[in-house]
């Protein structure tokens, strides 16, 4: 295991959500950025040089084979991440993988195989579990205040071009894991697995580009007993994007963004009058970057010897990408018999 006061990454990826990885490692004392490579060598240059980053790789294999890290985080596209989190695993390296942890269930299922075969850490980087508003929102459903959790609602979903200055091609590529519900609506999909279970049914409708990924999709998700969960995601329609979780005494609300909320508001029913609710707020401010509390936990893994992450464990990941799996089936096969990935 490596030293867990300093611990060592690498960066395979370089957009957006790397430089946010980067400039939030720097609040952690227990990490230091080491390493970094991209998918082109003038993109690994430029990012190296913005963040004084040692040792620039022209290649992910070079980066595999950096013995100066402990841990890599994989932020390339999704159709890319069991590719790179294998090869960092098989060089003997800990990983945390950006959301959605892979483009299918049973590319989830090899990286799952994979870790247990070589020894090593693996984490899906679904940052939302561990900020302070879902950590009160765990506590409270845990400790009953809204009663039994019978429904999720949530959305996310915003215009995303896919030409112009705003563009965002890769989602557009069905290869790289395109489409809004890989990229937007993983996050209500994990928020109805967390609270209600892991084993839906899945009814789900959509629109697809003409390259080929989806565009808006809607899913309901029946976890047995009536509990639903009803995700909405879209790269072409503005949505709330906020949740709702409704139990059987109240419901508590996460505002918009609902992943990455800092505060939620609880309301619970007033039996004084039909519909009256008494609602109060809950302040829960993300202190510092909002990766900061993935990173944590992480190093957590590392300094105590364990394999998985009890918040988000890869148990939760593999039930993700298979309900993922079932409603992009349903989608552009709406034809069809259900589909049943390997168990």
């Amino acid at each position: 295991m490596p030293d867990t006061t300093n611990v060592r990454w690498g960066l395979a990826g370089t957009g957006t959500i790397a430089r946010e990885f980067a400039r939030t490692l720097a609040e952690v004392p227990s990490a230091s950025l080491t390493a970094a490579a991209s998918r082109t060598t003038a993109a690994s240059e430029k990012f190296c040089s913005e963040y004084g980053i040692p040792n620039q790789h022209l290649s992910f294999q070079d980066l595999a084979r950096d013995h100066t890290i402990d841990a890599v985080y994989v932020s390339t596209p999704a159709g890319l991440h069991h590719e790179h989190a294998t090869l960092f695993m098989e060089s003997g390296k800990h990983v945390l993988v950006e959301k959605p942890f892979t483009s299918t269930h049973a590319e989830a299922l090899d990286l799952a195989r994979t870790a247990k075969r070589t020894g090593t850490v693996l984490m899906e980087a679904m940052w939302s579990r561990f900020l302070p508003a879902y950590v009160e929102l765990k506590r409270l459903v845990d400790d009953g205040a809204i009663g039994e959790v019978r429904k999720v609602e949530a959305s996310f979903g915003f215009p995303i071009p896919e030409a112009g200055p705003r563009a965002r091609p890769q989602l557009y590529d069905p290869a790289l894991g395109g489409g809004s519900l890989l990229e937007m609506g993983v996050y209500p999909v994990q928020l109805s697995h967390w609270l209600l279970g892991n084993e839906p049914a899945v009814a789900a409708v959509g629109r697809s580009s003409t390259s080929g990924v989806d565009l808006d999709t809607t899913a309901l998700l029946s976890f047995g007993d009536g509990a639903t969960g009803n995700i909405s995601s879209s790269m072409s329609t503005v949505l709330p994007n906020d949740a709702r979780i409704l139990g059987t005494e109240g419901y508590i609300q996460l505002p918009a963004p609902h992943h990455c909320p800092h505060e939620l508001t609880v309301s619970r029913y007033n039996p004084s009058g039909p519909g009256l609710m008494q609602s109060h707020r809950i302040q829960a401010p993300i202190v510092g970057g909002g990766l900061k509390y993935e990173i944590l936990e992480f190093h957590a893994l590392l300094e105590a010897g364990r394999s998985e992450s009890s918040v988000m464990p890869l148990i939760d990941s593999l039930a993700i990408m298979r309900t993922l799996d079932l409603i992009r089936h349903q989608i552009h096969n709406p034809s069809q018999e259900d589909l049943h990935p390997e168990s």
